[in-house]
C-alpha cells in the first residue's frame, strides 16, 4: 500500500480541489493521506477539518518552513512501504495511483514517474511537461519528484531529503538516489499529475532556483 504526503502552505484555495483528486483513486491502495501543513495562516485547516473524519487522513501542523523538512517529516511518520507526494496546489487523475502503483509491481521499479498536465489556476490545462526516457536520465534533467511513486527504502537509503535546501530538494534527490547501486527507475506512458501554475508558485523564482541547480549539481559531484 502506499502512504500519500501532501504538504500546505496557505493552500487554502486549492486543497479540496486536490483532496478531492486524491480520494477518487483506488482507495484500497492507499494506505494514508498525510498532511504536513507547514505555517498556514489561511483557511486551510477549516477545509482540512472535513476531511479528518476519515481515518485514513492524518493531519500534522509545523511550523518549519521548508518543503524538505515536511516531506522528511511525513514520510517519517508513514507507515507502508510505497511513498507519492502531493502538493496541495495540485491534482492526480483518478488513475494515478493504481496505473502508476501497477506499473511500478510489475516491472519491480524502485521508483516509477511520468509526464506531467500543466494546468492554470482555474484547472484549464496549459501544456505537457514531457519527462520521457530520452530527456530525463541526465545529470541535469531529472523527474519531478511530486507525481512519482518511489519505495520508502530509497528515502532511508540516502537519509531523506536534504533539509538545508530551500529550493532544488527534488533534483538534489534525484541526484543521490541515482549513486545507488542497481536502482531500478521506470517512465509510465500515461499522465496521472497536474501541477497547476499560478502565482504563488515557489519555481516561478527562476534566479534562485537555477542558483540552487548549480549548488546542488556541484555538491553531488565532487
Amino acid at each position: 500500500m502506499i502512504s500519500i504526503i501532501l504538504i500546505n502552505h496557505n493552500y487554502g484555495k486549492y486543497i479540496q480541489n486536490c483532496l478531492d483528486s486524491i480520494l477518487k483513486n483506488n482507495q484500497t491502495l492507499i494506505g494514508e493521506i498525510i498532511i504536513i501543513d507547514d505555517s498556514s495562516s489561511d483557511n486551510s485547516i477549516q477545509i482540512i477539518k472535513k476531511y479528518l473524519k476519515i481515518p485514513k487522513v492524518k493531519y500534522f501542523y509545523v511550523n518549519f518552513r521548508s518543503l524538505s523538512k515536511s516531506y522528511n517529516y511525513g514520510i517519517r511518520r508513514s507507515k507502508f512501504s510505497f511513498i507519492t507526494k502531493v502538493d496541495a496546489d495540485d491534482l492526480l487523475e483518478d488513475f494515478f495511483i493504481k496505473d502508476y502503483y501497477d506499473k511500478l509491481l510489475k516491472d519491480n521499479y524502485d521508483l516509477i514517474y511520468g509526464s506531467l498536465k500543466i494546468i492554470d489556476e482555474e484547472m484549464n490545462f496549459i501544456q505537457l511537461k514531457n519527462q520521457s526516457k530520452e530527456l530525463i536520465g541526465s545529470k541535469f534533467f531529472y523527474p519531478v519528484g511530486s507525481g512519482t511513486i518511489f519505495k520508502k527504502q530509497i528515502w532511508k537509503q540516502i537519509g531523506g531529503f536534504d533539509e538545508k535546501l530551500k529550493f532544488q530538494d527534488d533534483y538534489d534527490f534525484w541526484l543521490r538516489i541515482n549513486k545507488i547501486k542497481n536502482i531500478k527507475i521506470g517512465m509510465i506512458k500515461k499522465t496521472g499529475y497536474k501541477y497547476r501554475m499560478h502565482n504563488n508558485n515557489m519555481s516561478k523564482n527562476l534566479i534562485t532556483k537555477n542558483l540552487s541547480k548549480i549548488y546542488v549539481f556541484v555538491k553531488n559531484i565532487i
